[in-house]
């Protein structure tokens, strides 16, 4: 079965709702965590990497919290899965066929290649904007 992981899960879910807050300065990853049922020790260590890879801002103090680093329109679904999972990669082959001595004439290869390319193609054009309004929706 293909799952993605809890850290892609739940980073799409911090960002959903610092952009349904958009425009109302920083956040409490607390009102983060309880808005969306997380825990805020996980988030915290979710917060790190989205901060490192640009998507987000973060202020440390009594007013302090997260906001987007950028208008939830700029920021892609696929910039979020990278950001606390690395490339996307469903097998090892895919980008790293040296890795399997079985890649150059295994009938499968060109499937895995095809699934990672619409997936990411999926995720690269799915951006923040579209998550929160399909939120709003009840979608």
């Amino acid at each position: 079965m293909l799952r993605l992981s809890t850290k892609t899960r739940y980073a799409l879910r911090t960002m959903i709702e610092l952009a349904r807050h958009e425009g109302e300065g920083m956040i409490a990853l607390k009102m983060v965590a309880q808005a969306q049922e997380l825990s805020p020790k996980y988030l915290e260590q979710l917060a790190i990497s989205l901060r490192h890879a640009g998507l987000v801002l973060a202020e440390r103090g009594s007013q302090g919290g997260y906001m987007l680093a950028k208008p939830p329109e700029e920021i892609t679904a696929l910039e979020i899965v990278q950001a606390v999972d690395g490339p996307l990669q469903l097998v090892s082959c895919v980008n790293r066929p040296a890795s399997c001595h079985r890649s150059a004439g295994c009938a499968a290869h060109g499937l895995w290649s095809r699934l990672t390319n619409s997936i990411g193609h999926t995720l690269s054009t799915t951006t923040l904007a579209e998550l929160r309004q399909e939120q709003g929706a009840g979608l």
